[in-house]
């Protein structure tokens, strides 16, 4: 199965990013879907606000970052002490971005 957006002009790694937040986590965990196995059938549920063309930019300023972090872990460009730190602090991040975008 696949899932497919509404709103074309929302890109996928915003859906990537706040599936990977921890409210969206535990709203699943607690709303949709008490398993481990997050489902095509799970994000179909989940109530998406479309954020501002500002709140997109620093998501996606976040998932890049993200991004460039793990293709140095994979290169062994950056050790892994440090690739944690910064993986971290971009989940901090995308939480608090998440967590005002849903007002809470």
């Amino acid at each position: 199965m696949s899932l497919f957006t509404l709103h074309f002009n929302i890109p996928d790694w915003y859906y990537v990013c706040l599936i990977n937040s921890r409210f969206i986590s535990l709203y699943v965990d607690n709303f949709i879907n008490n398993t481990s196995h997050f489902q095509i059938n799970d994000a179909r549920q989940l109530p998406i606000i479309i954020p501002t063309n500002k709140e997109l930019q620093h998501f996606e300023k976040l998932f890049k970052k993200a991004v460039s972090i793990k293709e140095k872990q994979f290169s062994s460009q950056l050790s892994i002490k440090i690739i944690e730190q910064e993986l971290n602090d971009i989940q901090a991040e995308i939480d608090s971005l998440v967590n005002t975008l849903y007002k809470i």
